[in-house]
């Protein structure tokens, strides 16, 4: 019998042996948890707090002495040197005090009297990013507790009051503020799991909007992470399970263990932070704040919170009917398709876009849209050209006008050259989907008039792809491979062409 608990606990322990050889002793006698990929701690982040916590609540939990007394050691190892970490330009302020605050009625007194201190005594981050908006809420109420002061109220009820401003009205919850710079489903996910976690801990919130948007949108294959800046990493994969754990979310759960215990190992083996076979020291396609010991840790905590509070708070989903944030979802027997209007500070994250397809005859065949892009965040491991044909949608042509190839002008200028130039640009134009004689229809719109590839990345080289314009056939070809955040795709391509409408049949 297939046992969600145990299949949670299966993936805990492959995990912390993981983080477990990162950490090591510094010349200073000190334990450090090491990036394996960088060599050094991240120590502006906090790869090492939530380390200690998982180990910290897991051999509690667990009656595993010594794996308690690694977390006590490196727990003890961070607040001696939590002063000069704190004052490093990154220091994830929200991120550690909610680590230190989970753990501190499970340690002696001694120590416990020190994480209140500490806490008592550290800012909380300065900027209103929404999925760091619950974690704040959960310090700011663990002060409170301790010292019986009304001083952190304020900062809870603006918490409070700015991610109900983030919530749309089908359940979606935005990444940034104002309504349009930012929204993505690991950032959308981590904001709720995290005010479960405070629901489990006494707080009263209604979240059934909240889990029924996020539920609409996962695929037929179990994936939810496929949308937006945090495309296929695991720092969602923690905190879904977490959500989903502890709601009673049991078949949903059971499809999202079964996905993630697919991809884990591997991701694990190569020091990754995606669920993917790349070896984790490329960075590929990875964002500028990445490290995999830090995304690999904070998986690992919340796996062993989820472990702990299965059940603990049980959710009646409400599936949305409307699509205030944006997130289109198409769902039949046959076929699965979601698209997203879009937001205007990433590249990641602009649209309106195909995010994910999948048909009962093929399984997935496109997701994982984009990539990181120059910018914020978004400059160390770009591949320029792959991230536009990482594209489900139309790519606009430009070539440059080869003068040198006129007659008339070679005869006079012989010598004259034209260096070869193509630029290409994503275009963002509207879209319908149904279904018609059992094939699915895609069909995308066009307001300019200009040369126009469609471009389509398939994981499946036997997907048959057909495409139309104004009722007539126009090719597709596979042109090449590349690889995006999940796997290796092929790239199908028409020949440029003007036109107003374009369908794609599947």
């Amino acid at each position: 019998m297939y046992d969600n608990k145990d299949n949670i606990e299966k993936l805990i322990r492959i995990t912390l042996l993981k983080c477990e050889s990162w950490i090591k002793q510094g010349h200073d006698g000190m334990d450090y948890f090491i990036d394996p990929n960088d060599g050094i701690e991240i120590s502006a982040h906090y790869g090492a707090t939530h380390t200690a916590a998982a180990f910290i609540l897991w051999g509690k939990q667990t009656g595993d002495n010594s794996v308690f007394e690694k977390g006590v050691s490196l727990l003890q190892s961070i607040l001696n040197r939590w002063d000069k970490s704190k004052t490093l330009p990154a220091f994830h302020y929200d991120f550690n005090n909610l680590a230190l605050s989970m753990v501190e009625n499970l340690v002696v007194d001694e120590l416990s009297k020190q994480i209140r201190e500490t806490v008592l005594s550290t800012n909380d981050s300065n900027h209103d990013t929404i999925n760091w908006l619950p974690m704040r809420w959960a310090v700011n109420k663990a002060r409170k507790q301790w010292t019986t002061s009304s001083q952190y109220d304020g900062t809870i009820d603006r918490c409070k009051k700015v991610i109900a401003d983030a919530t749309n009205a089908d359940g979606g919850i935005e990444d940034r503020l104002p309504f349009g710079m930012s929204f993505n489903l690991q950032y959308d996910l981590a904001t709720v799991a995290v005010m479960q976690y405070l629901r489990c801990e006494g707080e009263k919130k209604e979240l059934s909007k909240e889990l029924g948007f996020l539920l609409n949108c996962v695929t037929p294959d179990g994936d939810i992470n496929y949308l937006g800046r945090g495309t296929n990493q695991i720092f969602a994969w923690g905190l879904w399970i977490y959500l989903l754990s502890s709601s009673g979310q049991v078949d949903a759960c059971r499809l999202a263990l079964d996905y993630l215990s697919l991809h884990l190992p591997s991701m694990l083996k190569n020091n990754n932070l995606m669920l993917n076979k790349w070896e984790g020291n490329e960075k590929y396609l990875w964002w500028d704040y990445h490290y995999a010991s830090v995304y690999t840790a904070h998986f690992l905590l919340w796996l062993v919170l989820a472990y702990r509070d299965i059940d603990k708070c049980v959710i009646l989903p409400q599936y949305p009917t409307s699509a205030e944030t944006g997130v289109h979802i198409y769902r039949t027997e046959n076929a699965f398709v979601s698209w997203f209007e879009g937001r205007k500070e990433y590249l990641a994250e602009k649209g309106p876009v195909i995010a994910a397809l999948w048909t009962k005859r093929y399984g997935i065949i496109s997701k994982g849209t984009f990539g990181p892009w120059q910018g914020a965040f978004g400059n160390n491991n770009i591949f320029e050209d792959i991230i536009f044909k990482n594209f489900f949608g139309l790519l606009e042509v430009n070539r440059n006008m080869d003068w040198s190839k006129n007659r008339y002008i070679h005869k006079i200028i012989p010598s004259l050259e034209s260096a070869p130039k193509l630029t290409i640009k994503p275009i963002f134009s509207s879209i319908t989907v149904n279904e018609k004689d059992g094939k699915l229809e895609i069909t995308f719109y066009c307001e300019k008039k200009t040369e126009y590839i469609l471009n389509i990345p398939t994981f499946s080289s036997d997907c048959k792809l057909l495409a139309y314009i104004n009722g007539n056939p126009k090719s597709i070809c596979m042109v090449e491979s590349i690889r995006n955040q999940y796997d290796w795709v092929w790239i199908n391509q028409t020949r440029s062409d003007y036109f107003s409408s374009i369908e794609i049949v599947i």
